[in-house]
């Protein structure tokens, strides 16, 4: 989704963010080919891109409602005991969210694979993916030695 920046700080690694207005931050860094940002290394240059639209992926994760309780706990999975279940089109029951959570590595997460409306996400340690009743997800290990686990919620 696209979201206005409205300012720059640089968190604690020293990397500028792009503070959007949204809420959420976007780390910036020239690293091209994937990233073309040679400006964020100077004040004018933050201040030139102030207003520019960019990609929020945050605010593209579905969000779980207010209201809801842990119910379960899924055990820890790794890529070598990984449930097939959890590949292709994986549902919750209606009524039940998850929330992937990456304890180490990098996981493919995706809402509604191999529809128009499909969302690819990475998820790591520090982004959790929310699972919504009655969508179809996948999950694939993406990067490293990936162990992760899945709350499971109801009102």
């Amino acid at each position: 989704m696209k979201r206005a920046i409205t300012g720059f700080h640089m968190d604690r690694f020293q990397e500028w963010v792009a503070e959007l207005d949204c809420g959420h931050g976007l780390k910036m860094r020239h690293n091209p080919p994937y990233m073309e940002c040679r400006w964020i290394g100077t004040g004018t240059g933050r201040q030139q891109h102030i207003g520019d639209s960019v990609e929020c992926v945050d605010c593209d994760m579905p969000a779980l409602p207010e209201g809801l309780q842990l119910a379960e706990t899924s055990p820890v999975y790794n890529r070598e005991h990984f449930p097939d279940n959890l590949k292709n089109d994986f549902f919750t029951p209606e009524g039940s969210w998850g929330k992937v959570i990456v304890k180490k590595g990098m996981l493919q997460f995706v809402v509604e694979p191999g529809s128009a409306a499909s969302r690819g996400f990475l998820l790591d340690p520090m982004f959790a993916g929310v699972l919504s009743p009655g969508l179809p997800h996948s999950l694939s290990a993406a990067m490293g030695d990936v162990e992760f686990y899945i709350e499971y919620y109801a009102a």
